[in-house]
């Protein structure tokens, strides 16, 4: 009998057992990139409207579509290792409830700011971005803007002294913010702030997001300008085109605009773009390719440490 490379795989390790809450752009996309991926199963995909495009595309795919929101959830929780949110953040402290009773992680695609800020390639460099490994744990992916300029800030802030301002500037697709990010974009500037005020030590941090209607859509961009005492530019762009290689590895797209410079005393900027991968959403959507990129990485992170942890028991 012949066997195909991904019945190979999942007859030697155990998939990620995974449901996602929403079925807008961010839901379609982490199931269409979960489904290509061997070592996930998604089990359940929910949503609020039966008719809802986003569950018809996947009929007859995935064993559970349900279009009752946190009831559904209630149903088939016991059945997951884990959940993706991709609501509100108006809802995420529901769900949030639902998952911590059932001792179930999740992933936050909300700026609730409810978990534990997660940038992927980051986690062995900032303590603050713990994964213990075991029972629930609820990890915050922060916003677009969060998971492309962090890198920076840490490679800007890390080669700089005496730090007293941070800024970010994303510029994404006006076609790519759906109603949720509308609805939440005063989330979005707080949690994306919060995470660089960690990441950076800077005293003050600025965020802002510019939904840019050009036609063809733009390519999402994200600046990071910081103001120090002093800079270290050498050892700044070694440290970023490092960190660019290894975020590459989760999210192909992600590239240096603009390599960090001086344009005048005191300030260092770097820019940085992204190109999105192309599951579901078009290319000039990086800024949510980005963020569930980050979330299936962290999720499969999280899911080698928890493993680890009862295979030690």
């Amino acid at each position: 009998m012949i066997h195909t490379e991904r019945e190979m795989w999942n007859s030697q390790v155990d998939r990620i057992k995974v449901a996602i809450i929403g079925t807008g752009n961010i839901g379609a996309d982490l199931c269409e990139r979960m489904l290509l991926d061997p070592e996930f199963e998604v089990v359940s995909l929910i949503g609020r409207r039966s008719n809802s495009p986003g569950l018809m595309r996947f009929k007859g795919r995935i064993k559970y579509l349900m279009s009752e929101g946190i009831e559904d959830l209630r149903k088939i929780i016991s059945e997951v290792d884990g959940v993706f949110d991709a609501t509100s953040a108006h809802a995420h402290f529901t769900h949030w409830e639902i998952a911590k009773s059932a001792e179930k992680w999740m992933i936050d695609l909300t700026p609730s700011k409810i978990g534990t800020p997660i940038v992927p390639q980051l986690i062995n460099e900032l303590p603050f971005m713990s994964m213990h490994g075991a029972g629930s744990q609820n990890f915050s992916m922060v916003s677009c803007g969060g998971q492309s300029g962090a890198p920076l800030a840490y490679a800007l802030s890390n080669n700089s002294q005496n730090i007293l301002k941070l800024e970010l500037s994303s510029s994404i697709a006006a076609l790519s913010a759906g109603t949720a990010t509308r609805d939440n974009i005063d989330q979005y500037i707080d949690s994306t702030e919060n995470l660089l005020s960690k990441v950076s030590g800077a005293p003050q941090v600025k965020t802002i997001l510019v939904l840019n209607p050009s036609e063809p859509p733009v390519m999402m961009r994200t600046t990071v300008t910081l103001e120090a005492e002093s800079i270290d530019l050498e050892e700044a762009r070694v440290q970023l085109n490092d960190i660019v290689k290894e975020v590459k590895k989760y999210v192909p797209g992600y590239e240096v605009a603009v390599q960090p410079y001086s344009p005048k005393p005191g300030l260092v900027s770097a820019t940085v773009k992204v190109r999105g991968a192309g599951y579901f959403l078009p290319s000039y959507a990086g800024n949510l390719d980005i963020i569930n990129a980050a979330a299936v990485q962290t999720a499969k992170i999280h899911t080698t440490k928890s493993r680890l942890v009862r295979k030690d028991k």
